[in-house]
């Protein structure tokens, strides 16, 4: 618990063994004034002697606990040749721990003196500078104190520079903030780095989460199962392509709710990466899916005929595409960390990575089949109306009724999807909003069960086939009776 944030400084110790120090007891020194050959080749820095074999040049900084690729400049170890006392903010500003920035306070005191206590356990005021190489930085973008029982603990500077409680000792990847302790107190505090790894949760919400997928799935298994029985749907461009979209949701939603409800260090660094790459294409796809089939209905209006066969030639290049999208995505990185297999084998909700390689591809794939609803429009607009439930034009336009009643559902349903998440990332936390995405994916599966089997004449006319043989089997058996 007492040494706080040590995933900092496992990566500086291990520099050690190439650096002369830690990254933490450096100071960037370029620009500083080197003495040549009059004090062996040291450098001055701050009226601070650096000598020579303290400065070495660094081609990265550690920001956040992770090592940055970075211009090439020099650092100093400073910490080496004075102890070094590190504030988070500028003198008159306090650390906010809730907004996690440097704010100015009216009353917030200056950083110039503070108790410090020798090695003979004598405590006294000592001006700073005098004793001290002050820096004023954040080691990391969020920071906290560290508190028992929700109270902040006596933590005492020592002239070494190390901060002590009861022989607890800090992490050096700290920093001094004032904390206003009641209306008037002020309490110097050290703050460390807050953990940046995206802990598992597995509660309520997610669980409410998968079991949604689950209802999503078995509406989609149905859907698929009477489009497989449906002969007039069969084999048709528009029906290959019904299947060929639930399938995809299936195997979609199914891998998600398997990385919902499992613990990322449970799994390989392989299976972390190959997991939410295939959930990944499956989804993405699936729009594309979508997007044919609003190709293919403004086809229909203007005479052209596509068979089974040109669907599977069509989405051929396309699925090969989306493969290497997906696989790009599962081998790219965000700043240092790969966008898969970090803290969380999905997209990381603390950055903007979902949306530049899940919901803008999607986005795109929307675009496109609207675009071709409206073409649609346009074409249906300049033909006479036949009304015969067995005329071609009739069924085609009954295919683009529920067809886009349900692809409405879908962008709507997403589009909640988007909002929950840009609401979460402005926060930093989940909402409640995150029961919304709940029953929007349910609600995706229930739209698919009114929208592609209720609203689809052709679907419609095959079950009330079924149910009259069913009833004509009944009326047609003869009672046995037994005299």
């Amino acid at each position: 618990m007492w040494l706080v944030s040590q995933r900092g400084t496992c990566g500086s110790y291990h520099e050690e063994g190439r650096y002369p120090c830690a990254f933490i007891d450096t100071v960037n020194i370029t620009g500083s004034y080197s003495s040549g050959s009059t004090l062996n080749g040291s450098y001055i820095h701050n009226w601070t002697v650096i000598p020579r074999e303290l400065v070495t040049p660094y081609d990265f900084v550690i920001e956040n606990g992770l090592r940055i690729p970075a211009t090439r400049h020099l650092r100093g170890c400073v910490c080496r040749l004075r102890p070094c006392v590190r504030f988070c903010c500028a003198a008159g500003q306090h650390y906010h721990l809730e907004r996690h920035r440097c704010e100015d306070h009216p009353n917030a005191p200056g950083h110039s003196h503070m108790a410090m206590e020798l090695h003979n356990g004598t405590q006294l005021q000592q001006e700073l500078r005098s004793w001290f190489s002050v820096h004023v930085e954040l080691p990391c973008d969020h920071m906290r104190a560290v508190t028992r029982d929700s109270e902040y603990l006596h933590w005492t500077l020592h002239e070494n520079g190390s901060i002590i409680h009861r022989e607890h000792l800090f992490t050096k990847h700290y920093c001094f903030t004032p904390v206003l302790i009641g209306n008037s107190t002020w309490s110097w505090q050290p703050l460390a780095c807050a953990p940046e790894k995206l802990h598992f949760v597995l509660g309520v919400r997610e669980w409410t989460y998968a079991i949604c997928l689950l209802i999503c799935i078995i509406s989609m298994l149905i859907v698929l199962a009477v489009h497989l029985m449906c002969s007039d749907m069969r084999n048709s461009f528009y029906g290959v392509a019904i299947k060929a979209y639930t399938f995809c949701v299936i195997v979609g939603y199914a891998m998600l709710a398997h990385l919902t409800l499992h613990d990322p260090a449970n799994l390989s660094t392989v299976a972390c990466r190959i997991l939410p790459s295939f959930t990944l294409l499956f989804l993405v796809l699936s729009f594309y899916i979508l997007s044919f089939i609003s190709f293919k209905l403004y086809l229909s209006f203007n005479g052209v005929v596509l068979t089974k066969l040109m669907f599977w030639l069509i989405l051929g290049p396309i699925v090969l595409i989306a493969i290497g999208w997906s696989f790009f995505v599962g081998f790219s990185y965000h700043g240092a960390k790969l966008v898969f297999g970090g803290d969380t084998c999905w997209f990381d909700p603390r950055n903007l990575t979902v949306m530049a390689y899940f919901f803008a591809p999607i986005f795109i794939a929307c675009a496109i089949s609207t675009f071709f609803y409206i073409l649609t429009l346009i074409r249906i607009s300049e033909e006479p109306y036949i009304d015969s439930e067995k005329s071609f034009d009739y069924l085609e336009r009954n295919r683009l009724e529920s067809f886009w009643k349900f692809f409405s559902y879908t962008a709507l349903i997403w589009f909640v999807f988007v909002c929950s998440f840009a609401f979460n990332y402005y926060r930093g936390e989940k909402s409640h909003l995150n029961y919304a995405v709940c029953l929007c994916t349910a609600f995706h599966g229930f739209a698919a069960l009114y929208a592609l089997i209720g609203k689809n004449q052709q679907i419609q006319n095959f079950l009330r086939r079924i149910e009259n043989n069913d009833e004509d089997t009944v009326e047609n058996s003869v009672p046995m009776y037994i005299y």
